[in-house]
């Protein structure tokens, strides 16, 4: 039995045994199963029974919930609360400060997530075994637990807090399709262990400068060519898209796509969220409100490429147009970029990640032949995705 295989079933053995004890939640409130911690406060409670945990779908978690005259603030999510639930997309509140070991730990359909800005750390095995393909990790967070990440074998880009100080073991292990690392540490994360990175290669790490590059290089792990190529970040000269519709009469839904992690920023200037997600969800009140939305790599701000989104209750009947967009898919596979879908009267650009251009024609092809082991950008009318061509 493989080191590997070993850690993954003591981990199941762990959490099967713990899910026997589950214990009826104090409340429950729009399906969301909570516990009381205190006064004022409640955590994210399982909806475990019968065998099997029930949360599923797109899940918005709010800031504060009421029950019998008192408004709980939601501070944090509890160990296991969605393990091996069928959740698909997952937005935190800024009140939550505290995420429980393995509280996603394989909920295999889960894609995308939002995480806090107040989280101080990412605990083992929060996200292990899911389909989460980019990860912002907040700035304020510290430490990444032992196999946080592992087995997220969808995961492709992630960015880390200048914040950062170490790496537990396995915390990336065996995300094999992970191929850029945009780090705003300035001294090399410590890893615990030489296995943070166990079965993952070809690892492009972009860094702000020539003396942090320098720092990497002298690093015993990260200055290992055989499995890190290290880059100045240069920032990304290439248009993003976001496409806005109301998801329900509580929120706008913004369609960000997945070439950029997105600094969003509310009315009075505050930020909002760092989000990598495919969608972010803004709550719509009784009065219009705009929100700032800035490409950014952590280490540079696009402020040239940003956006204003606007959540209002009438929004849906101003982006209905957006619904006759064609429908395209993007995909890079042994050197080759394939376009499918209508591309009629649209025109194509690929940049590389320092926004350079490779490519600039009408959609004529539907496949493009060009160097592989590099990360493209490609823009196809409004369309907009990152390959990674092997």
């Amino acid at each position: 039995m493989t080191k590997h295989l070993a850690n993954i079933l003591t981990l199941s053995a762990l959490l099967l045994g713990m899910a026997s004890h589950a214990t009826a939640q104090d409340i429950v409130a729009n399906g969301i199963y909570y516990n009381i911690i205190s006064d004022t406060q409640v955590e994210v409670a399982p909806a475990y029974y019968d065998g099997v945990n029930h949360y599923e779908g797109c899940i918005i978690l709010p800031e504060r919930v009421y029950c019998d005259g008192i408004n709980y603030d939601v501070t944090s999510i509890a160990p296991r609360a969605f393990w091996q639930s069928a959740v698909t997309e997952m937005q935190i509140p800024n009140s939550v400060t505290m995420i429980g070991e393995a509280a996603f730990a394989d909920a295999d359909r889960l894609a995308s997530i939002t995480l806090p800005l107040e989280l101080s750390a990412i605990s083992q095995y929060m996200l292990a075994g899911t389909a989460v393909t980019n990860i912002v990790i907040p700035e304020g967070v510290t430490d990444i637990g032992t196999g946080a990440f592992e087995d997220c074998t969808n995961l492709s880009t992630v960015f880390l807090p200048a914040s950062l100080q170490t790496i537990g073991e396995r915390a990336f292990g065996y995300c094999i399709c992970l191929n850029e690392i945009y780090s705003d540490a300035a001294m090399p994360p410590l890893t615990m262990g030489d296995d943070a990175f166990e079965g993952c290669d070809n690892l492009n790490v972009m860094l702000a400068d020539g003396p942090t590059t320098r720092r990497y290089q002298d690093d015993p792990l990260w200055g290992d060519e055989d499995l890190f190529s290290l880059w100045i970040d240069e920032g990304l000269a290439v248009l993003p898209t976001m496409q806005q519709e109301n998801l329900d009469q509580h929120f706008t839904t913004l369609t960000l796509g997945n070439s950029l992690a997105y600094k969003i920023y509310g009315p009075d200037g505050y930020l909002v969220a760092t989000t990598a997600a495919d969608r972010y969800f803004l709550p719509i009140g009784a009065q219009s409100t705009d929100y700032l939305v800035v490409p950014t790599t952590l280490m540079y701000d696009e402020e040239d490429l940003q956006m204003v989104a606007t959540a209002e209750p009438d929004a849906i009947e101003e982006v209905e147009e957006d619904n006759t967009m064609p429908k395209l898919t993007i995909l890079g596979l042994d050197g080759t970029i394939y376009i499918n879908g209508d591309t009629h009267g649209l025109w194509t650009f690929i940049y590389d990640v320092y926004g350079n251009l490779w490519y600039e024609r009408p959609a004529v092809n539907n496949w493009i032949s060009l160097p592989g082991q590099r990360v493209y950008v490609v823009k196809v009318g409004n369309t907009v995705r990152k390959v990674f061509l092997n």
